[in-house]
């Protein structure tokens, strides 16, 4: 039976201490970090309702993926709960309206579907999303320096080595179930860049590919990265 990797930390014990008067900013600057960190905490958040997507399309079919899926939920959860403190501490956010805002969005998952065709097409999407979103938050530290506490870049190095074992756990549940379909795993990613290129992002959590840190080189990168790590064998 695969296991998946857990890490365990508390998002807001990191912030435990600071206050927003600490990281006072012009109001330009403060609506810069909002208008940074806003998309950061809903496509996090919107990792809720993909579970349920795939719960009421029955996409989750092994005991493998259920386990990597209900541990990925748990932590993604974390991040939006972490996300809604570094929004009040720097951006002017109140948790109580930040919620209220992220109730009220749309998702539409009808723009996917063609990439959820079944768990091992789905659990290629996410190794390899996962892997876009680790090297993407990678990208950010220059912004979280310059907030200014340290606090800010152990959350930040959290982040990305949660996104690193999300991609890895997926690449388990491959490697364990789907030896046989390793061989279409470039195809698939490539149709999932393709898509890339048009795609409106519609609160699916999975093809979060706006912003320009989501470059053409980072998402190759994330290809090769992916397809290097399915095709190791499995210790």
């Amino acid at each position: 039976m695969f296991t998946p990797v857990r890490r365990r930390w508390d998002a807001r014990e990191l912030f435990m201490g600071l206050t927003s008067a600490m990281f006072a900013a012009s109001p330009s600057d403060v609506r810069a970090r909002w208008t940074k960190l806003w998309p950061d905490l809903y496509t996090e958040d919107d990792a809720r309702y993909l579970k349920q997507e795939l719960e009421t399309r029955n996409l989750i079919a092994s005991n493998e993926a259920a386990a990597f899926f209900n541990a990925w939920a748990i932590d993604e959860e974390r991040h939006t709960d972490g996300f809604i403190r570094v929004i009040e501490l720097v951006a002017g956010g109140c948790e109580q309206a930040l919620r209220e805002q992220l109730e009220s969005r749309s998702h539409d998952f009808g723009p996917v579907l063609e990439h959820l065709n079944d768990e091992f097409s789905l659990t290629v999407l996410i190794a390899f999303d996962e892997m876009c979103t680790c090297r993407a938050y990678a990208a950010e530290k220059p912004f979280y320096d310059n907030l200014g506490n340290s606090a800010f870049h152990h959350w930040l190095r959290e982040l990305i080595a949660d996104e690193a074992v999300h991609s890895m756990n997926a690449v388990n549940v491959i490697r364990v179930r789907y030896r046989d379909r390793i061989g279409q795993v470039g195809t698939i990613l490539d149709n999932l860049i393709s898509a890339a290129d048009t795609l409106r992002y519609s609160g699916t959590f999975v093809l979060d590919y706006f912003g320009a840190v989501y470059s053409k080189e980072l998402l190759a990168d994330s290809r090769l990265a992916t397809i290097r790590n399915i095709s190791n064998p499995l210790k």
